[in-house]
């Protein structure tokens, strides 16, 4: 009888989160949305036109992880019966590995143990006890695995889930002080340097795991929050400068004329524009420059696969959309006599 009961109880108790975490979702959405669409409103409201919203951004993708992933040949390890291999390192961390076999493979576990394969190889490598014939098998084992290298980077990059979550969203990015920003742009200066290692150079690669980065990279969004909110405060931006630029002929300024208009207009710039969405586009842009390095690394990678990932050039057109818009206010205030340098 409990049982009966309790059911629909569970299920209720279940969507009920379900709708907070959508409603929670939404909220951080329409939050910055609606800042720029106040002052849309009211802008248009003082200029006597009609509102009109701006459509939704598109989600920020990247191509499939088919199209995206890079098949590599299974390379044999058929030298641990050799009691130096087993000594330096090697046959424990295949033998490790192979334990994995039949779980789900992580690709950042799998990148993991592409490196310490190439650091164990070049340790056994130096051992002077080894015989020709292996050395011979593991030179030509360890220049292999470095040909694949950045291969399997590209992978970890392109097609793991952490990765995929980290390029992609469909949502505002929220300023919630710098520390992801700070570890993200760690995070991918240490994959760059992954790519920067000179080959048959174990020795070079960087100290840091990248699984230490795995998590941030998969929850945060950093990235592909900052490319929705640049394109969508480049889309409202554009969108009010329109509005304002097609309406100037109405915004009287000359002497002895009634310059209400102007002078609300003119709080609205004050008081939205300058105290509420300056703010916001100064830390977009900010976090973008943090991130730059980063993003490069990004578009350059996906440029070898014949893919693009255009969040350098939405940047360039985010900063046009914020000069346009701020030059229509610095020659209005010009010509209505404000003193600009004073503001």
């Amino acid at each position: 009888m409990f049982k009966d009961r309790a059911q629909p109880i569970v299920k209720i108790g279940f969507s009920f989160i379900y709708v907070i975490f959508l409603v929670g979702c939404d909220l951080q959405n329409s939050s910055q949305e609606k800042v720029f669409g106040k002052y849309h409103q009211r802008l248009t409201n003082i200029l006597e036109v009609s509102y009109s919203s701006v459509d939704a951004s598109s989600p920020v993708t990247i191509p499939s992880k088919r199209s995206l992933f890079q098949t590599l040949p299974r390379l044999s390890l058929g030298l641990l019966e050799s009691f130096q291999l087993r000594e330096c390192g090697l046959f424990d961390l295949v033998a490790q590995k192979n334990n994995q076999l039949g779980k789900v493979q992580d690709a950042f576990y799998d990148f993991d143990y592409q490196v310490k394969l190439l650091k164990i190889l070049e340790t056994c490598l130096q051992n002077p006890n080894l015989g020709e014939q292996d050395k011979a098998s593991l030179i030509n084992l360890n220049q292999q695995k470095w040909q694949h290298f950045n291969t399997h980077l590209d992978n970890l990059f392109f097609t793991s889930v952490a990765m995929r979550k980290q390029l992609t969203s469909s949502q505002w990015l929220v300023n919630e002080g710098d520390a992801d920003t700070i570890f993200i742009k760690k995070g991918l200066s240490t994959l760059s340097n992954y790519y920067q290692t000179p080959t048959l150079h174990a020795d070079k690669l960087p100290e840091d795991s990248i699984l230490i980065f795995q998590e941030k990279f998969e929850k945060t969004r950093l990235i592909g929050k900052l490319y929705y909110s640049l394109k969508s405060s480049k889309q409202w931006l554009k969108h009010t400068t329109n509005v304002l630029e097609k309406n100037r002929s109405s915004i009287i300024c000359l002497p002895k004329r009634d310059k209400t208009r102007f002078l609300y207009l003119n709080n609205v710039f004050n008081s939205i524009y300058i105290n509420e969405i300056q703010p916001y586009l100064a830390y977009l842009d900010s976090t973008y420059w943090e991130l730059s390095d980063g993003i490069s690394l990004v578009e350059q990678r996906m440029s070898l696969l014949k893919e693009t990932y255009s969040l350098s050039q939405t940047h360039k057109q985010f900063q046009q959309a914020i000069l346009d818009h701020v030059q229509f206010w610095q020659r209005l205030f010009k010509e209505c006599g404000v003193n600009i340098n004073k503001r």
